[in-house]
């Protein structure tokens, strides 16, 4: 998958509400760039659906993957424990944070 691809993909997964129908029409996209079907189709789902997933995490969701305490999470990326707090209990983070911290954790390596 291009890094374009993916960058499509996933902001439209920001704004979607439904997963299941989100997949199936990018699996289905044009945007691929060639025709697929039977099990290229649904591995595409698959992915989009993952791609799904990591458009919707939260920072609690990459710290408690993480393994790591709000103070151990702050340290590691040195982020304010005071700003970790307010991401995780007030919102209003930045989906390419969110993003980049899933990266940086691990949470992306099956999304090629």
């Amino acid at each position: 998958m291009t890094d374009k691809l993916f960058y499509d993909i996933y902001s439209s997964a920001l704004e979607a509400t439904a997963p299941d129908a989100f997949a199936s029409d990018w699996a289905l996209s044009s945007e691929w760039g060639d025709e697929a079907d039977g099990d290229a189709l649904v591995e595409r789902a698959k992915l989009c659906e993952r791609i799904y997933e990591l458009a919707h995490l939260t920072v609690a969701d990459v710290r408690h993957h993480a393994g790591l305490s709000q103070s151990e999470f702050a340290t590691r990326f040195c982020i304010p424990y005071s700003t970790v707090k307010n991401w995780e209990f007030r919102g209003g983070v930045a989906p390419y944070i969110v993003l980049l911290l899933a990266r940086a954790c691990g949470m992306t390596e099956d999304v090629k």
